[in-house]
């Protein structure tokens, strides 16, 4: 292992709050799901709907969901300047039941076939002011990884689904379904 990444595997959150605050986060069902299981709220309550112009997911084009008003990514929902679920103490509200997304921040890591890091860095997609005083494991990361991996796929399998479906609309003359709909097809109505 590179003395770089020897030195990101000591990252420490020092709870600043700002990755709760700046960037949006995609979610899939199985955080939706997890998320209103542990709150009672709708999803209607924590979600919000972006467009190509609002998160820069270029290289994700497959998380894209054909609605009524055109291609949205599902985010978690932003309320008095931060994620809909950060407390006044800038805590997490839902920890135990966060997105997987929330979970791997700030690691981006790469992983050879032999479960081998290849590749680590930290995102930076908000001002962190963190420590490197931490300990972080390789195998906990790459849990993490193949656990947001096999999410993905599997909420992409579901998005590609609901496209094909809404491209039949379209072509027999009606419109795309609308975020309700959606979550109906989802099991989350």
């Amino acid at each position: 292992m590179t003395p770089k990444v020897q030195s990101l595997l000591r990252f420490r959150c020092t709870g600043c709050g700002n990755c709760c605050k700046e960037p949006l986060l995609p979610l899939t069902a199985s955080d939706v799901k997890r998320i209103a299981k542990r709150t009672g709220d709708k999803p209607v309550d924590f979600i919000r709907w972006v467009d190509r112009n609002g998160i820069d997911m270029d290289d994700e084009p497959e998380g894209f969901v054909q609605l009524r008003q055109g291609k949205r990514v599902m985010v978690l929902r932003h309320y008095k300047g931060g994620c809909y679920y950060l407390g006044k103490d800038n805590r997490c509200t839902i920890y135990t039941s966060r997105p997987l997304g929330c979970r791997i921040f700030p690691f981006d890591a790469t992983f050879h076939k032999d479960g081998k890091m290849r590749h680590l860095k930290l995102i930076q997609a908000a001002d962190c002011k963190y420590e490197l005083d931490g300990k972080n494991e390789v195998d906990e990361i790459r849990e993490l990884d193949r656990r947001t991996e096999e999410a993905n796929d599997h909420w992409h399998d579901q998005i590609a689904d609901w496209n094909r479906e809404q491209q039949k609309r379209k072509r027999s003359g009606r419109a795309a379904g609308t975020a309700r709909e959606f979550f109906d097809f989802l099991g989350l109505g």
